[in-house]
């Protein structure tokens, strides 16, 4: 599952998860959020948040207008469908992913797939590993996130850490992504602007 978020340097990385208080923002919450919502990055990168029912998570991500990847996710953390700049790929979980909710911290949980898109079917894993809490902040907005360090693998090969997720629970959204960097720093990429979807 290629990433949906580009690399920043650390130092800007690290700058953005400073909390920041500025002007009041409607801040959406656990309830409001499920009318929708629009998260953004870097001021060019925008996508709305929808809810079809309790568990599905639907997003459209534009960038300077023009929708890039559209995905379909099971509480906004397992892919189930993902349209990549035309390019449709759908993931059957052979997991029970109901059965893994709430998140709780030391929890681990391993998720098989069968993937349907390109020229013959595949699998893939994905394992999550629920780490920690924390708070971010998207501009003046504070979030309680789960730490959940994210390991993969297609086709049968081993698992390989990918990222550690930073998950809202109240928005069901990785709202950040943090990588490392080859024994280097490591290096954090975060939406940096949220507001309601306005009807």
């Amino acid at each position: 599952m290629p990433r949906t978020f580009a690399a920043l340097s650390a130092a800007s990385a690290a700058i953005l998860i400073v909390p920041q208080i500025a002007y009041p923002q409607d801040c959406p919450s656990a309830k409001s959020a499920a009318s929708g919502y629009v998260i953004e990055r870097d001021g060019g990168s925008k996508t709305e948040v929808m809810f079809t029912d309790a568990t599905t998570v639907r997003t459209v991500m534009r960038f300077d207008g023009k929708v890039l990847l559209e995905t379909t996710q099971f509480q906004g953390l397992f892919e189930l469908d993902r349209i990549d700049r035309g390019r449709r790929t759908v993931f059957k979980p052979k997991t029970k992913l109901e059965a893994l909710f709430p998140l709780k911290p030391g929890s681990t949980a391993t998720v098989e797939l069968d993937v349907e898109g390109g020229e013959r079917p595949s699998t893939a894993a994905v394992q999550i590993s629920v780490k920690d809490t924390d708070a971010l902040y998207i501009g003046a907005c504070k979030y309680s996130v789960l730490k959940i360090e994210r390991s993969e693998s297609r086709g049968g090969g081993p698992l390989a850490f990918r990222d550690t997720d930073y998950y809202s629970p109240d928005l069901k959204l990785i709202i950040a992504k943090e990588y490392r960097n080859n024994g280097r720093s490591s290096q954090m990429i975060k939406y940096d602007r949220i507001a309601p979807i306005k009807p």
